[in-house]
């Protein structure tokens, strides 16, 4: 199937959502001073700071957000760029450079951490990580078009006659 457009309350319905909590409750501050001579207005008003507070705190990439993703960019950046002035790391299929070596080495001992183990038996490889992606995807596609050939569906798509119009490759 191709590829469709998915539609999340919780994250294109809720925004809108909580938008209009926040005009409406604005309006109503407005309605209550101008019109009810400031009957409730404590009220509306603790209840549209509320809503706008829920609003930016729960808003991903909102502006409260950013406090925390300015410094940890300004992070990336740096640990990019003692990567690259670094030694870089080779496939061990293919020979070619794909990344900084410092940043392959993190990575094998972050998934130790959490508890994956990725590492291969041959000792020239050692770990998935030190193979690039391009490598990956060909050793994928190898392994799927070997289990494929493998399979009886193989077999059978070799003898049948292709349908009426098509081609058998």
């Amino acid at each position: 199937h191709d590829a469709a457009a998915v539609q999340r309350f919780g994250e294109d319905i809720l925004p809108l959502v909580l938008l209009f909590a926040i005009t409406l409750t604005g309006l109503l501050l407005w309605v209550s001073y101008t019109w009810m001579h400031g009957s409730g207005y404590e009220f509306l008003a603790i209840l549209h700071a509320i809503t706008v507070i829920f609003t930016l705190l729960w808003l991903p990439f909102g502006k409260f957000f950013h406090i925390f993703q300015r410094p940890a960019q300004l992070g990336v950046a740096f640990y990019k760029d003692t990567g690259e002035a670094g030694e870089q790391a080779h496939c061990r299929r293919c020979g070619d450079a794909y990344a900084s070596r410092m940043h392959v080495e993190d990575l094998i001992e972050v998934e130790k951490q959490l508890g994956y183990r990725y590492d291969i038996a041959d000792e020239s490889i050692e770990h998935y990580q030190w193979i690039c992606p391009r490598c990956r995807r060909s050793i994928l596609a190898l392994a799927q078009s070997k289990v494929y050939r493998e399979s009886e569906s193989w077999s059978e798509s070799l003898r049948r006659e292709p349908a009426h119009g098509q081609t058998r490759w």
